[in-house]
């Protein structure tokens, strides 16, 4: 009995190693950013019902401020997340960042007036300007050594589907129930917080940076990674002066000039791309079709990229869809119409979301795993610069009277940038594994 006991035991220990998988780890990474993707995404939804809000008077200059305010929150919350998370740990930072963005949702959505709505706007920019590095940080030290690029991208997805669920959700509840609904809704991740505590571990690669050796033995072994090697932290410099020491100086501004360049990219695409393409003498509802082939076109280049990624170098793979993003923007200027204005778009969607997702992994291998977070926060935090003027390009340039494609042409231009920038990249050493 004794012998059948023990077996047992050992079959429950089989099952139990199976069940850890990384891939669970990526997948709950995944439903995070499904959650940051609805929240930041959903003001899109809103924004014309609060416009509508009689007893609150708003003007677009209003409605505009609170989303400004949400991203400056999220910069602000990125810059200070990503040292946190390397003082305090991933795990710790993850749950503090769901449960401030969750309440704070629910509070824009209670809000009794406008002062206290941007408020909490402002709050849950934190929260999820949090979210996303530390996140980040997570993935990349879960992941396989060669499928880091491929599981990143993969969780990614979950930034577009939250996106799509917001408009879907908006186009069910906004006409009949109001904005306020779909504000509450994006709190729901609340609800699910003692389920991520419970399944949640901390970064093997982390505790070993804090003389944790045996805590990340365990957990590497839960999940089938190698075990992490001890890293004598105490003798090097962390912090945010680690990001210019160690000839980390130029690697560090090179980070903040693509992700600067991609998230303007990104942004500047999705907010203006409906609108420029109507002022070009697209109907509305083929103009709209437009952002979704954006966002198709991101996905489907975003899996075929982080593939390719994986099977050689990072560094290239972004620079080569920076130029496509720029190649394809630029042809839209120079196509009238036809299923090839389709096809760039889709491939502008690669070269500007894409890019912007898989410029998250070569940021994260530019830095060790102490100061990873720090390195990726700071560097999307300074991205988020780039997330603002952006969308200030397209409204300056239809303001001015300007012909639409040179909304194009300042895009294209830029993605050249990025290209450039992420070459350079391969003048430094690999981060220390």
């Amino acid at each position: 009995m004794y012998g059948e006991g023990k077996l047992a035991i050992q079959d429950l220990a089989i099952i139990n190693e199976r069940v850890r998988s990384p891939n669970i780890i990526i997948a709950l990474c995944g439903l995070l950013i499904l959650f940051d993707g609805y929240d930041l995404i959903v003001y899109g939804a809103v924004a014309p019902a609060l416009l509508g809000e009689a007893s609150w008077g708003l003007t677009p200059g209003m409605v505009g401020r609170a989303a400004s305010i949400t991203l400056f929150g999220m910069l602000l919350g990125a810059l200070v997340a990503g040292t946190l998370a390397d003082r305090i740990g991933r795990r710790k930072v993850i749950i503090g960042s769901l449960l401030s963005f969750s309440v704070m949702m629910i509070g824009s959505g209670l809000a009794p007036n406008f002062l206290a709505f941007e408020g909490t706007r402002f709050l849950a920019g934190l929260g999820l300007g949090a979210l996303f590095p530390t996140v980040t940080a997570l993935i990349i030290e879960f992941s396989p050594p060669k499928r880091k690029a491929m599981a990143y991208s993969i969780a990614l997805l979950g930034y577009l589907a939250g996106g799509i669920i917001s408009g879907i959700l908006g186009m069910l509840l906004i006409q009949k129930y109001g904005w306020r609904p779909l504000m509450i809704i994006g709190g729901a991740p609340i609800l699910l917080l003692p389920f991520f505590i419970r399944l949640i571990p901390e970064s093997p690669e982390w505790l070993a940076t804090k003389n944790r050796q045996t805590e990340a033995n365990q957990i590497a072994n839960q999940y089938g990674l190698p075990n992490p090697v001890a890293r004598p932290v105490a003798s090097r410099q962390v912090g945010i002066r680690s990001l210019f020491s160690e000839g980390r100086l130029l690697p560090t501004l090179n980070a903040w000039g693509i992700h600067f360049c991609s998230l303007l990219l990104t942004f500047g695409m999705v907010n203006w791309l409906p609108t420029i393409m109507n002022k070009m003498g697209y109907d509305l509802g083929s103009a709209l079709l437009f952002s979704v082939t954006l966002n198709l076109g991101a996905a489907v280049g975003l899996l075929i990229g982080a593939r390719i990624a994986d099977r050689g170098n990072v560094k290239i793979v972004v620079a080569g869809m920076f130029l496509l993003g720029a190649c394809s923007i630029w042809l839209l200027t120079q196509v009238d119409q036809g299923l090839q204005v389709y096809g760039l778009v889709a491939l502008a969607g690669t070269g500007t979301i894409g890019t912007q997702i898989l410029a998250n992994v070569l940021v994260g291998n530019l830095y060790p795993v102490e100061i990873r977070g720090t390195g990726l926060g700071f560097s999307l935090g300074i991205g988020r610069i780039g997330g603002m003027i952006g969308p200030a390009i397209g409204g300056a340039v239809l303001g001015a009277g300007l012909a639409p494609q040179w909304n194009f042409y300042i895009f294209a231009s830029v993605g050249v940038l990025g290209c450039v920038l992420a070459l350079m990249t391969l003048l430094y050493r690999k981060k220390a594994d």
